[in-house]
């Protein structure tokens, strides 16, 4: 065997700093928020070393052969044990195998008689020995770890171009989503190479989330989870903002145990498709891979698997599979037990990511026989060599062993291996329910061309526009409402000192008090204390509270985390660059809510010193960043109904929070102008200026009005001015707006929220806003202000459960290639 291709060296002090440089990466991306285990609570979910492993490419040939003939074997084995299963009349492998395997779904005999290929997308881990490669494990049920290759490559390009430049030419592996959803597109039972595909997922408490938006931003197929897909007359459909779109590929990131609850038993509600199987069955639907197809993960059929190669291919194994003997047969069962030191005992199958914490049990053998854990179940354990593995830098100390996961996709008789993949360091088995200590694997070009890749039926087809599904809809427009919210907030905390010094005259202090709960009682931060002035500044308490407090549902941090958690839903369609500036913030938060970490301060006194610090710093993050957010996202996301969902959402947070804010403000001033017989009106208004500031609405009012502050003007300019950002009828205006664009994509529209925004314009239109009626003096006092302001506050709460009736809860109509009636679902 060929030596390893040594890659170029970097310094000690360049490889840590390009260590960090590469985790806040991975961070910035969104890798750092999973639980890695009990076992593991302080291990990293994806560490990236930046040490490659490099192969010269007459040594990748070998393992690329190796991988497409694995890969040959494991569906001719898969189409079998659900199809005729020679194997088992031949005798080559014992029934238990395959009849006792808790992976074996027999309601998917003869479920699919046509498919040759059940598994599209395989991984194969190795390792290396000092004499070969040797294969160790088949992942065939929802392989893991491709997109982390993908990214692994990507960042080290950009954080190590200097080490990568020295590098000789080598193959690329950035485009291999590309050639999934090729592969895909072929597997739709249409046959026209224009499926309609969506990705099937658990949901973001999966450990691998990231790498199933990964997969689906990549390929710009929609994200579902099974509550977003509905079976009707044998048809599978995704629940979008237009209806009930039909779907005829899924590929699947979801354990196949969960898919159906109607055929599979499972604990996890709404997690599946109840009645997918039937529609497969029917060949309206293709799933990739296969349900069933994690049969072929069972670790006894390596002790069997020269016959298989005979049985299937009549070939021999291009390379060799760790020795592997099965506690279950008697005769192997001897040799376990002589050569207990050498061997380890492992399941057939590990348990899956969730449904166990840690890493596994350490099933022993010994003299004494089978620990207790296998010798009740022999047939569910087998007992495989110990390798010698080679380190990945063997001129490094302590350089660890390493496990390369290969990928191979299969379309037809076509067979493309990813020419790389991940490395795993370590000599133990990859984690389960992380990705661990990784580096890159490059493949250098040789003489031969790159891999071809596959190419669709009609390459000039065009495929089916995307439609937003209700779920994400109803996600962005969260995300931009508690973006708003919190960027309000900031603002207006962060100019409180100011107008409270400025604009206020110390002798009417006792007047700011009640515009001051008004103002922030509009963002949701009623008062700890009704007693409490403000004077000049917030107190420490009140200022913690509406900054940095977990358990205010209001504070900065509060809306940020919500903000983010929304984000992290739609990892697909936030653009990576929008999510770093998002992830960034709610770290910086959760960085500053802990001012006890401060070593130079002690007592309470410095204690609040430092809160205060803290919480003023995260208004102006929060200001700066959320506004960062949204540039970056005008910029790099699709301006498509997603997009005036957020709009939408924006809008919708600003004039409910515009409106609250008047009625708690201008009904109070009415009602002390009525209390003082029309004296207070004749006087600069401090308060009504204050109002403009916290509202950011200050110059627009001089440049709009030339006069000095005057309620009627202000209510004119927060409620009928389509020029000024923050009244009512210009974001009224946007909504309708956004409302239009998102008509686009869904003609068949229910129009109650475009109605109902027409009514509140024209109602604003009809005001006759003068001087008299916000003087609260003429016969109903201030009531009638009042009364205006809570109708027009309770119009606008009534917008979005007007807006969710029609979007998210789908009273829509299947397409009419369905030739179904309308459906209220």
């Amino acid at each position: 065997m060929s030596p390893p291709v040594s890659s170029p060296r970097l310094s000690a002090a360049h490889l840590r700093e390009l260590r960090g440089r590469l985790q806040l990466l991975i961070r910035d991306a969104g890798q750092t928020d999973f639980s890695p285990g009990a076992s593991h609570p302080h291990a990293p979910f994806w560490h990236l070393e930046p040490t490659p492993l490099v192969m010269a490419c007459d040594e990748w040939s070998r393992i690329e052969a190796a991988c497409s003939q694995r890969a040959r074997l494991v569906n001719a084995f898969l189409r079998d044990a659900y199809g005729e299963q020679k194997i088992l009349r031949s005798r080559i492998l014992p029934p238990e195998v395959i009849l006792g395997d808790p992976y074996f779904r027999r309601p998917c005999c003869g479920l699919e008689p046509h498919r040759d290929n059940p598994a599209t997308l395989l991984r194969f881990d190795l390792v290396r020995t000092p004499d070969t490669w040797m294969f160790t494990d088949t992942w065939t049920n929802t392989p893991i770890g491709m997109s982390y290759a993908v990214q692994n490559r990507r960042f080290l390009a950009q954080e190590a171009a200097d080490l990568y430049g020295r590098l000789p030419h080598f193959q690329t592996i950035v485009g291999f989503p590309l050639q999934i959803l090729d592969a895909l597109h072929a597997l739709g039972p249409r046959g026209s190479g224009d499926a309609s595909i969506v990705v099937l997922t658990s949901g973001p408490q999966d450990p691998f989330y990231s790498e199933h938006s990964f997969l689906a931003r990549k390929m710009g197929l929609p994200l579902a989870q099974g509550d977003d897909l509905l079976v009707v007359d044998n048809q599978l459909y995704f629940k979008t903002i237009a209806g009930l779109e039909r779907v005829d590929v899924i590929y699947r990131r979801l354990n196949d145990a969960h898919i159906d609850p109607v055929v599979f038993a499972t604990a996890r509600e709404g997690a599946g498709v109840p009645g997918l199987l039937q529609c497969i069955r029917s060949g309206s639907v293709v799933v990739a891979n296969a349900i069933g197809s994690g049969l072929a993960e069972n670790r006894a059929l390596n002790a069997f698997l020269p016959g298989l190669y005979r049985f299937y291919l009549g070939q021999r194994a291009l390379l060799p599979t760790v020795p592997t003997l099965t506690c279950g047969d008697t005769d192997q069962l001897e040799i376990i037990l002589e050569r207990y030191a050498d061997l380890k005992i492992r399941p057939i199958h590990d348990a899956r990511p969730g449904k166990e914490k840690g890493e596994p049990l350490p099933y022993l053998a010994g003299p004494g026989g089978l620990a207790q854990e296998v010798a009740r179940n022999p047939f569910a354990y087998v007992a495989q060599e110990s390798l010698a593995m080679v380190p990945l830098d063997p001129s490094a100390v302590h350089s660890p062993g390493y496990t390369l996961s290969t990928y191979v996709l299969v379309r037809g008789q076509e067979i493309m291996v990813m020419p790389g993949g991940l490395v795993h360091l370590g000599a133990g088995m990859p984690p389960r329910e992380r990705i661990g200590v990784t580096a890159d694997a490059v493949v250098l070009l040789g003489e031969q061309p790159e891999q071809p890749s596959f190419d669709w039926e009609d390459p000039h087809a065009v495929p089916p526009a995307r439609v937003l599904g209700s779920r994400s809809a109803e996600a962005l427009l969260w995300l931009s409402r508690y973006l708003e919210r919190a960027e309000a907030t900031a603002r207006m905390i962060l100019i409180f000192d100011d107008v409270a010094l400025e604009e206020v005259p110390a002798r009417e202090r006792h007047r700011w008090l009640p515009v001051w709960r008004g103002l922030f009682e509009a963002t949701g931060h009623a008062p700890d204390d009704d007693t409490a002035s403000p004077a000049t500044s917030l107190p420490v308490d009140q200022l913690w509270r509406m900054t940095l407090d977990p358990r205010h549902p209001s504070s900065l941090l509060s809306s940020i985390a919500s903000a983010a958690e929304n984000a992290r839903k739609l990892r697909d369609y936030v653009s990576p660059e929008s999510w770093a500036v998002l992830t960034r913030l709610h770290a910086r938060l959760a960085v500053l809510r802990r001012p006890e970490g401060d070593a130079g301060t002690s007592g309470a006194r410095a204690s609040d010193v430092l809160r205060k610090k803290n919480a003023l710093a995260a208004t102006q993050a929060v200001t700066a960043d959320v506004n960062t957010f949204l540039g970056t996202a005008e910029r790099t996301m699709l301006h498509d109904a997603g997009w005036w969902f957020m709009s939408l959402g924006r809008h919708l947070e600003r004039a409910i929070m515009t409106c609250s804010a008047l009625r708690h403000v201008l009904v109070f001033l009415a009602e002390e102008n009525a209390r003082s017989e029309g004296l207070a009106f004749q006087r600069e208004s401090p308060e009504l200026s204050a109002l403009l500031r916290m509202l950011g609405s200050q110059d627009a009012y001089r440049r709009v009005f030339q006069s000095r502050t005057l309620p009627h003007l202000v209510g004119r300019l927060f409620l009928q001015e389509p020029s000024a950002p923050r009244s009512l009828y210009h974001n009224l205006r946007q909504i309708q707006a956004s409302l239009r664009e998102i008509s686009a994509d869904t003609p068949d529209s229910d129009p109650s929220a475009a109605n109902e925004i027409e009514s509140l314009l024209g109602f604003l239109d009809s005001l006759t806003l003068d001087a008299h009626f916000f003087s609260g003096t003429d016969s109903s006092g201030s009531e009638s202000l009042d009364t205006l302001l809570q109708g027009l506050l309770d119009r606008l709460y009534a917008l979005h459960p007007l807006i969710s009736d029609h979007f998210f809860s789908h009273q829509a109509r299947l397409p009419a290639a369905a030739g179904q009636a309308e459906l209220s679902l």
